[in-house]
């Protein structure tokens, strides 16, 4: 576990249900994080609870002000976060972009997050550029 509250492997970060929405904050203005799984507990295979982005967070703060800071974060994750299964072909994954309107989705194996696809990873894997070499690009 890291100090910051937040287990990384390989392309997931995640945050305890409990944590404050400025830590994760914190967290997502950390290079290539983009979204975070909140979890159930600090335990490897811990439940997940949803998926967190900063645009969740923009949303709060503009429906409640800046007292969201100082909430838990599960308060405002997408508990119904889009996810595609890992053998979806990249068309299958740019249409649950597309359907639900987000810019990152969980990429599952069985009924575990393996990553968390960002648009800009599979407008990538489309153009077969890697997707932090464009300008702008964030995941």
């Amino acid at each position: 576990m890291h100090r910051d509250g937040a287990r990384q492997e390989a392309r997931i970060r995640t945050i305890h249900r409990d944590r404050s929405v400025a830590e994760a904050m914190q967290l997502l203005a950390q290079p290539s994080t983009g979204a975070l799984v909140v979890v159930e507990s600090e335990t490897v295979d811990a439940p997940v609870i949803g998926l967190l982005t900063q645009r969740d967070v923009f949303r709060a703060v503009a429906a409640d002000g800046p007292d969201v800071y100082g909430r838990s974060v599960w308060l405002i994750t997408d508990h119904d976060f889009p996810a595609v299964d890992v053998g979806a072909s990249a068309q299958e994954r740019l249409r649950a972009f597309c359907d639900r309107q987000v810019d990152h989705i969980a990429l599952m194996d069985s009924c575990r997050v393996s990553a968390i696809l960002s648009i800009w990873d599979c407008a990538g894997a489309r153009t077969g550029e890697p997707a932090g070499e464009r300008s702008g690009a964030a995941s």
